[in-house]
């Protein structure tokens, strides 16, 4: 594994989520700024999300048929642009707009970034991924202490921090651009010359898919709604709300390493179900909790059920689809954190019409449909030892 590399796109990485981490943190500002209702608010993660997670794995197809290591430095980017751009614009459909383009920004950079970080892993793929998720899961938790600080100083402009980011990291990535492009030992599988390529899993592929999809409405859903359910619920500031929110982050990102390493002893398969037993009961919980310290405590089996199983399911897809890794990884990882973002209005909605906690509680039905996809899964001669 090429330690340098990795460490370069994973940087690349946070540097492209801590955008996806600020949005859902900027809502509640966006809300008292200008008179934003729930369902609003959840159609600017809806801009993000869609072109996030739909336009991805078109490009994640285009870096399986031509490598286009630009794509890195230009996703980078743009997704910090629109996050910047938010904070110098006062209708709601030019914030949708820059939303949109910060989601385009996402769709660029994640396919190319995973092939690339399964590329440079050599055999160690599995810690290599993992090193590339905890990059994004870093931004993520990043991004909402960096939205509040930045907004809370210099006012609605201080999202231009986010400009800077952007702009000093792909320049850092455009001036290595030569050498990424260049790694020895190639081959996308990290096994030169192998004599058979394992044939492609749909089957299989579309299972997961169906768990993907159900842990990215979640994923988006608690994201967009803790820092909301503690301002509108528990009475507590905006500050408290993000602070929520990157405690979940937190939580999460330490999961993603226990998760990645447990998957190695214990198989990704049995780290996805694992995760989804833990879900179910406690999103039911957090729905019916009125008090703020219980409330918090959960973010704890809350973020671990969320992200333990974030790194199996990019490895296991990309073992599924063996022949289009780019393509397996743009459905992954641009599903997982955005293809949820869709059907945020519709959680908006319920919000709106019957409060915060009938949401949570709609998600639980989403979670036990998650659940009855991983079940479903099984190993395969293409996946190997799962």
């Amino acid at each position: 594994m090429d330690k340098k590399k990795i460490f370069l796109v994973s940087l690349g990485h946070l540097s492209c989520d801590v955008n996806g981490g600020a949005l859902p943190a900027l809502l509640p500002f966006l809300i008292a700024a200008y008179g934003f209702n729930y369902q609003a608010a959840a159609g600017l993660m809806f801009a993000y999300s869609c072109f996030a997670s739909i336009i991805q794995p078109v490009f994640g197809y285009l870096s399986d048929r031509f490598s286009r290591p630009w794509f890195i430095p230009l996703g980078v980017l743009l997704a910090g642009g629109g996050v910047a751009a938010v904070g110098f614009l006062n209708t709601y459909w030019a914030i949708f707009a820059v939303f949109a383009l910060s989601g385009i920004g996402s769709s660029l950079f994640h396919p190319e970034g995973a092939r690339f970080a399964n590329k440079v892993s050599g055999a160690s793929k599995g810690t290599g991924l993992s090193l590339f998720s905890i990059g994004g899961n870093s931004g993520f938790v990043l991004g909402p202490m960096l939205a509040v600080a930045a907004v809370t100083a210099f006012g609605m402009r201080g999202t231009a921090l986010f400009g800077v980011i952007a702009l000093a990291t792909s320049a850092t990535l455009l001036y290595h651009i030569s050498h990424l492009s260049k790694s020895p030992g190639a081959a996308a599988g990290g096994s030169a010359n192998a004599p058979e390529r394992p044939e492609n899993n749909w089957r299989e592929f579309s299972k997961l898919t169906g768990a993907i999809v159900s842990r990215s409405i979640l994923f988006v859903g608690f994201n967009t709604f803790i820092p909301l359910y503690w301002i509108h619920i528990f009475g507590e500031s905006k500050t408290a709300g993000a602070a929520a929110l990157t405690c979940f982050c937190t939580f999460g990102v330490i999961s993603n390493f226990v998760g990645g390493y447990l998957s190695d002893r214990l198989g990704y398969l049995r780290i996805i179900k694992v995760s989804y037993m833990v879900l179910i009961p406690t999103i039911i919980a957090f729905g019916f909790m009125g008090n703020r310290y219980a409330a918090f405590a959960l973010l704890l089996p809350l973020g671990f059920s969320l992200y333990a199983p974030f790194s199996s399911l990019v490895v296991l897809g990309q073992k599924y689809l063996a022949r289009n890794i780019g393509f397996a990884s743009g459905v992954t990882l641009g599903l997982a954190t955005s293809m949820g973002g869709i059907f945020a209005p519709i959680l908006g909605w319920v919000a709106d019409t019957y409060g915060l906690p009938a949401a949570i509680q709609c998600m639980s039905v989403v979670a036990v449909l998650g659940a009855l996809f991983a079940f479903r899964l099984t190993p395969s001669r293409a996946t190997g030892s799962l």
